[in-house]
């Protein structure tokens, strides 16, 4: 008997991860709906639109698509490069409003994926600096918070460690209500089209030097299996957790020098 299609929303359809994640899901026959900012060829059963960055708009989308889903995997975010209030309204509050908002509507059993980055490492230490970010649930509280914030600490790096954060400390409650699991995925760098942005952002000096440290940079090929994985029945007990996929570069920095061989 040929398994079941689920019912998955991929938000950031458009290109790299996003893309990759719908076109995974696509191939094993599942309903796929592709959600991006703007009208793309992704491989789906049904294409929506949606800014991120509007509450309102997100808000409509989800009286568009109804309940019964199985699976949201929020894969859309940009770089540091972006202005820093679009940083934080797609990458975190873009995505704490499509997870609340989509909890009601995932069947018992469902499962909710979130990329983040191992540029989020140390979001462990500042709970306390992010306490206000975390409060905030809508636009005009995240900007007056990164008005007060150091310009000079990287914003993309804030929104992944409140990813991270906000998660972790939801899961527990998804689970008990909902029957739904909450985790996130913290790819190092990949090969996808904003590759460049984060190169300018963060340095191509530090990229290099991840690619040197461990061979090569992912591909999107590398990632998708772990969203698969934490969004199937397979991983039905993990719950709240933060994946690093990177090839190994973060495992030293916790466990002391790298052994050479």
């Amino acid at each position: 008997m040929p398994p079941e299609q689920r019912k998955i929303v991929v938000v950031g359809a458009g290109s790299g991860i996003g893309a990759a994640t719908a076109a995974h899901y696509h191939r094993a026959g599942d309903f796929i709906l592709a959600v991006d900012l703007r009208p793309g060829d992704t491989p789906a059963s049904r294409h929506e639109q949606c800014d991120l960055r509007d509450a309102a708009a997100i808000d409509e989308l989800l009286k568009r698509i109804g309940s019964d889903w199985d699976v949201l995997a929020y894969v859309a975010g940009v770089p540091g490069t972006a202005p820093a209030y679009d940083v934080l309204a797609v990458n975190y509050l873009g995505m704490r409003l499509m997870t609340e908002g989509m909890l009601p509507r995932l069947r018992e059993g469902g499962s909710i994926v979130t990329v983040a980055s191992v540029a989020a490492l140390g979001w462990d230490q500042r709970l306390e600096a992010l306490s206000g970010l975390l409060d905030a649930t809508d636009i005009e509280t995240v900007r007056r918070w990164q008005d007060t914030q150091d310009p000079n600490y990287p914003v993309y790096s804030t929104s992944k460690q409140a990813s991270i954060i906000y998660a972790k400390r939801l899961a527990p409650a998804a689970l008990q209500k909902y029957g739904v699991r909450i985790n996130t995925v913290s790819p190092g760098p990949t090969e996808t089209p904003i590759l460049a942005d984060f190169e300018t952002s963060m340095g191509k000096d530090v990229l290099d030097m991840v690619k040197a440290t461990v061979g090569r940079h992912a591909s999107v090929d590398d990632i998708v299996p772990v969203i698969a994985f934490l969004a199937s029945p397979a991983a039905r007990w993990i719950n709240g957790q933060d994946v690093h996929v990177d090839g190994g570069f973060v495992a030293p920095m916790s466990a002391g020098a790298p052994i050479r061989l």
